[in-house]
């Protein structure tokens, strides 16, 4: 799915570090340029971002495009 330019890879209804359905799903963005978000549980995110182990294959970006996206947000939210 696309919506204003943004590639979701999985629905809101499966988690896709777990593969699981139900509870609340989080957005996590695995790139930002170009952006695009996977839909996961709060605690596989905290999975995808454990310092000890993260799971670099949901994690396709560097620190400093993380701070540019939102910077640029932050200026169009303004």
């Amino acid at each position: 799915m696309i919506i204003e330019g943004v590639t979701f890879v999985n629905s809101s209804e499966r988690c896709i570090v777990c593969l699981n359905g139900g509870g609340t799903m989080v957005k996590h963005h695995i790139r930002y340029y170009p952006e695009a978000i996977a839909w996961v549980h709060s605690k596989c995110h905290q999975r995808i971002h454990d310092p000890e182990n993260p799971m670099d294959v949901f994690i396709q970006y560097d620190f400093s495009d993380k701070e540019k996206f939102e910077s640029e947000k932050k200026v169009l939210d303004d």
